[in-house]
């Protein structure tokens, strides 16, 4: 379908999703996201025995959530944050185990968007960040979580406090990627490594997913409601504050912001 932000490619036993908005480096608005969320319930209804997830083009896997949407609320009355949580919960949700191509840069909600698949194969060259301390955004709770889960709690304190993007081989080295491939074959190796899932039983990686999830959920302490109610008004004192209108207006005028702290 012509003006789709989502294209879904079926190869083999492989379904592959493509998140193309390539004007903007694949960034995500949410017109993609519901894409993607309806992707993947498909996903899910039509058997797929892999899902790998990309950005169109050979530069960007996502530029993450399209600033131009910030201010807005979605369909359903979700915010920016909110939608993209959405969709990480319905992509980790797929039963079939899942695969992230980062065939370039991978930023904020489209980093957090390869974090939840199981494997990451990320081309040589490829930068990865998460930039809401330089946005004047504090970052969702459930975001935060799926890092300190892949790079433990050292590494997320770098990736959030710091806001420098990483290169692909440090992110190996962190265990935030699980492979880099060279750049000339890098869609062949995830495509490969797809197909190798894809060709085991259907019932026991689907199966062995689950219970790793259920594994890895055992080490996740709830928060009480008094510290949900906290992290929502320190959210909230962000998202309303100057600082963070005045990082969108540098932004769109290409300069350093100037952040006071109000």
């Amino acid at each position: 379908m012509t003006g789709r932000r989502v294209r879904t490619e079926d190869r083999g036993l492989v379904r592959v999703l493509v998140v193309d908005n390539v004007a903007k480096r694949n960034a995500l608005d949410f017109r993609a996201l519901d894409e993607l969320e309806e992707a993947c319930a498909a996903a899910a209804r039509d058997g797929v025995r892999c899902l790998l997830l990309r950005g169109a083009g050979e530069d960007a896997f996502s530029s993450g959530f399209d600033l131009a949407e910030m201010g807005r609320t979605s369909r359903a009355g979700l915010r920016p944050d909110e939608a993209v949580e959405r969709v990480a919960d319905a992509l980790s949700a797929v039963p079939c185990p899942t695969v992230a191509f980062l065939n370039g840069g991978a930023f904020g909600g489209g980093l957090e968007l390869a974090a939840t698949c199981d494997l990451r194969v990320a081309r040589e060259g490829a930068l990865l960040g998460l930039p809401p301390a330089k946005l004047g955004v504090v970052y969702p709770e459930g975001g935060i979580r799926r890092f300190l889960g892949l790079v433990g709690a050292a590494r997320t304190r770098e990736l959030f406090l710091v806001g420098r993007p990483v290169d692909a081989a440090t992110a190996l080295a962190w265990g935030l990627v699980n492979r880099v491939a060279p750049a000339a074959g890098a869609e062949a190796v995830a495509l490969a490594l797809a197909d190798e899932i894809a060709a085991n039983a259907p019932l026991a990686v689907q199966g062995m997913k689950r219970i790793l999830q259920l594994l890895e959920g055992m080490h996740e302490r709830g928060l009480s409601e008094r510290e949900r109610e906290e992290i929502a008004g320190l959210r909230r004192r962000a998202f309303e504050s100057a600082d963070m209108r005045e990082a969108r207006q540098a932004r769109a005028e290409r300069r350093p912001p100037r952040f006071r702290g109000e």
